[in-house]
């Protein structure tokens, strides 16, 4: 059972993290890593369920900075991606599109510190497929901090 209620959907609201992943846990040994830059390293997992709400999805891609689990990428097809955000909808509730004429749709859980969470779908206008994002909102924001550092000498 994941932390999304499920084998991944949004049920019973928005979690500090993604199936059996908590925001800052290290990567489990049998990830695989896809690539590495700067301090993030982007994993998936063999044989990962590649369903999110019940619709398949093309790909789950697990990102770890300073190896500290950060954020989730899925990707869908079309077909998927309508299902995906009637249930993303349906379980976290009402989102913000910043732009009404843009397929882009936010939400936020209202913890702070670790547990704190944004979600942003996303859908190509031309293809119709969607990406979900899923991301520590406070590990988000020690990266940009981070970035914005003098190196140190």
């Amino acid at each position: 059972m994941g932390l999304f209620g499920g084998k991944g959907d949004a049920t019973g609201g928005m979690k500090p993290g993604f199936r059996d992943f908590k925001w800052g846990s290290v990567p489990a040994p049998h990830m695989e890593t896809l690539d590495e830059h700067a301090e993030s390293k982007f994993c998936w997992i063999p044989n990962d369920d590649l369903t999110f709400a019940g619709a398949a999805v093309q790909k789950i891609v697990y990102e770890f900075w300073e190896n500290r689990f950060a954020e989730v990428y899925i990707e869908m097809s079309p077909e998927s991606a309508d299902r995906i955000l009637k249930d993303l909808q349906a379980g976290w509730g009402r989102s913000s599109q910043p732009n009404k004429f843009i397929e882009d749709f936010v939400w936020q859980n209202k913890a702070a510190g670790p547990e704190a969470t944004t979600a942003i779908f996303s859908r190509n206008p031309s293809t119709r497929g969607a990406t979900l994002r899923i991301l520590s909102s406070y590990i988000q924001m020690k990266k940009t901090i981070a970035k914005g550092k003098p190196p140190v000498r």
